[in-house]
């Protein structure tokens, strides 16, 4: 099985051990939400995909593009009541993902992404106070971005 399959099936299935298989031991995964956090080798990776399972419900892939050395995967899921899309530009050699670049949309479901995923990632790390902080301070983006999502973003789209 190759390791875009092994990836997939992991996802949808919520398999922590398989999605480890997929990794290479020093493999990096950079954050779609900044470009300042990336996490680096198994130690990082299996706390974070502990976390995605744990939160990410119904996963369906649609695509999976490329060749041997880069795949990109298409997947969506549901993350509380927002829906989610992410693409995953994956590296890989001797069939192991050496680094995955992950993007998501739409707005809403990132930062419910990351109001979800912030906190239990820093709780994992054994960080409770920053855990609380991101918990508190997720909250009131999270409430702009529904607003704005459901009553200004009508307002620029075409009149049908």
């Amino acid at each position: 099985m190759k390791v875009t399959e092994r990836y997939r099936k992991a996802a949808e299935t919520g398999d922590v051990d398989l999605a480890m298989t997929t990794f290479a031991a020093d493999a990096v995964l950079h954050s779609p939400l900044t470009g300042r956090v990336r996490f680096t080798g198994h130690a990082e990776l299996r706390p974070l995909i502990e976390v995605a399972y744990s939160h990410l419900k119904n996963v369906r892939f649609v695509a999976d593009l490329g060749d041997e050395e880069t795949r990109v995967v298409i997947y969506t899921a549901q993350i509380g009541d927002e829906p989610v899309e992410e693409a995953a530009l994956l590296r890989i050699e001797d069939d192991l993902i050496t680094e995955a670049t992950l993007y998501v949309r739409p707005l809403p479901g990132l930062v419910t992404l990351m109001s979800a995923f912030g906190p239990d990632i820093a709780r994992r790390n054994h960080r409770p106070a920053a855990a609380r902080f991101l918990s508190l301070a997720t909250k009131p983006l999270r409430a702009m971005v529904r607003s704005g999502d459901k009553h200004a973003v009508p307002l620029a789209a075409p009149r049908r």
